[in-house]
């Protein structure tokens, strides 16, 4: 569907083709007229399916009459920046906003705030800050979006969020929640917060396969044995990009270390943990996006809210205990309907897991052993 069909404005019509976006995906198909009506909405759409235009679009398009301000809330500074970067292409300098997070100077951002601004878009925790330093106020907020929920919840932000909402005067706004999973507590809070009004649009039930990724696991008899089959899936996969989840930092660590002693290795690797400072994970994630790094190994809460495009593979070094989790792994690849491939490695001994995550997608994971090999003719060695 067209975006003018759904009650967007020719100007942001323009200012989508000049970022090449046409048509509406289905998010934004049944979000946007709901949030140009005032409706609260609870939205559990996966991620890559195009969310953040979802309710920026038609938020942006209540603006030109509201004399008032937006508070976004995501997990990461990552997604929040992404998220503004969309706001100001869309709103080409007619409407302010503004990222606040920690890591950065919180004076340069109480002077941005002091000079005026529309939407801010923020972590929880410099949201906080600056509201108890009597620096941010909620007495004129519009509209509220949660961003990420699940990734919020998983990262602990719950007690953060809850706060902040408890201070916003809940008669006069407009409340989102956008989310790939959605968990009891959740649900609640939205219930609270709108007192019980609101649209439900489940996008995900239909869709949890992630239909453009081939999704694949290889069995490994032994723990031993999992580092060199993860190098033979290497190479015979030969991914252009790839992002390598792991379990812990200790093995995020561990494994960057295995990888570049190696001699001949063809990857550039690089690694995003939580043991990085906000300026190393921004110049890791550049790095990547410019294919200066093309392997790049990461924890779960590192890698909250990446949104890079052309991620070829997704390997799963390690399988998720939660199928949940699962689904936000390979959702880095496949983004806006390109073609992916989401490999695993499973343990014997840990298949339990990888029954639980063909439960909630509904589908079976094709299931891929490796032969014995002659591995002394790789260019990389194994051993």
């Amino acid at each position: 569907m067209k975006f003018e069909n759904l009650g967007i404005s020719n100007n942001y019509i323009i200012a989508l083709k000049k970022i090449n976006i046409f048509k509406a995906t289905k998010v934004q198909e049944q979000a946007i007229p709901l949030i140009l009506k005032g409706k609260h909405l609870m939205v559990q759409s996966k991620t890559g399916t195009g969310k953040t235009l979802a309710f920026v679009l038609p938020i942006l398009e209540q603006l030109k009459y509201l004399n008032n301000e937006v508070l976004i809330l995501a997990p990461t500074r990552e997604l929040a920046k992404q998220t503004n970067s969309v706001i100001k292409d869309l709103a080409n300098g007619k409407i302010k906003s503004m990222t606040v997070y920690g890591g950065v100077s919180i004076n340069n951002q109480i002077r941005k705030i002091e000079q005026g601004v529309n939407i801010i878009v923020g972590t929880p925790g410099r949201i906080i800050d600056l509201y108890k330093r009597k620096r941010l106020h909620f007495r004129n907020i519009r509209f509220v979006v949660l961003d990420e929920g699940d990734r919020l919840w998983d990262m602990g932000f719950a007690p953060d969020v809850k706060y902040i909402l408890s201070k916003i005067p809940q008669k006069k706004y407009q409340f989102m929640l956008f989310s790939a999973t959605l968990d009891y507590d959740m649900r609640k809070l939205v219930q609270k917060y709108t007192k019980n009004d609101f649209k439900f649009l489940n996008l995900s039930r239909d869709t949890l396969y992630v239909p453009n990724t081939i999704q694949l696991a290889y069995l490994i008899d032994r723990y031993q044995e999992k580092f060199k089959n993860f190098l033979e899936v290497l190479k015979i996969e030969k991914p252009k990009r790839v992002l390598v989840f792991v379990n812990t930092k200790k093995t995020a660590s561990w494994l960057e270390r295995k990888l570049k002693s190696r001699k001949h290795f063809n990857y550039k690797v690089g690694i995003i943990s939580g043991n990085l400072s906000q300026l190393q994970r921004e110049t890791i994630l550049t790095e990547f996006r410019d294919y200066k790094i093309n392997l790049l190994i990461a924890t779960d809460v590192a890698a909250r809210g990446l949104d890079i495009e052309n991620i070829s593979h997704v390997i799963n070094y390690d399988i998720p205990k939660y199928p949940e989790v699962y689904l936000h792994r390979i959702g880095r690849t496949s983004r806006m309907n390109k073609k992916g491939v989401a490999i695993t490695l499973c343990l014997k001994d840990e298949y339990e897991y990888l029954c639980h995550i063909e439960g909630l997608i509904d589908r079976d994971i094709k299931i891929k052993t490796l032969e014995k090999r002659d591995t002394s003719k790789y260019h990389f060695p194994f051993y």
